[in-house]
Order: C-alpha cells, then sequence, then structure tokens
C-alpha cells in the first residue's frame, strides 16, 4: 500500500440554484430526487431566486418519464404542497 499526501492547487465551488438548465438534468434512474450536473469543470451560471430554482427542478421532475403523477405523489409525501 502506498501512503502519500495530495496537494490541492485549485477548486470551483457553484451555488446549485444559479447553474443554468442546460448544465442541470432530472434522471429519474439515480433515484427520487436526485440531479445531474452534466459536466461540472463547464458550467454556466443564471442567476435565479430559489423559487425559479424550485420551479425549475419542478419542471424537469415533471418532464421526465416520471411525469406530473410522480411529481404530485412525491409533493404530498414530502409537504410541498398543502392538499386540500
Amino acid at each position: 500500500m502506498m501512503m502519500g499526501v495530495m496537494k490541492v492547487v485549485d477548486f470551483n465551488a457553484y451555488d446549485l440554484k444559479h447553474l443554468s438548465d442546460r448544465d442541470l438534468s432530472y434522471d429519474p434512474a439515480l433515484g427520487s430526487g436526485q440531479i445531474q450536473v452534466r459536466d461540472i469543470h463547464y458550467v454556466t451560471l443564471t442567476p435565479r431566486t430559489t423559487w425559479e430554482s424550485c420551479q425549475l427542478l419542478d419542471r424537469r421532475c415533471i418532464a421526465s418519464r416520471k411525469g406530473y403523477d410522480e411529481w404530485l405523489q412525491y409533493a404530498k409525501q414530502n409537504r410541498w404542497i398543502k392538499d386540500g
């Protein structure tokens, strides 16, 4: 076994809510509520509010093969919306 020391020489940090629409994808195969960043080394930032970010994620989930009914089930299960 090799023992060594690694030195971090650079890093980037991003607020997920500012990643552009094309950089974020929702893949139902990853599990419920998981998003994927297409290429973390080449991202475009789009300023948006938290509410706009939530709307984007909802649209992505609904547009996936799971559709509106699955999104509605998640929303009720996680109390994202009030039922009745």
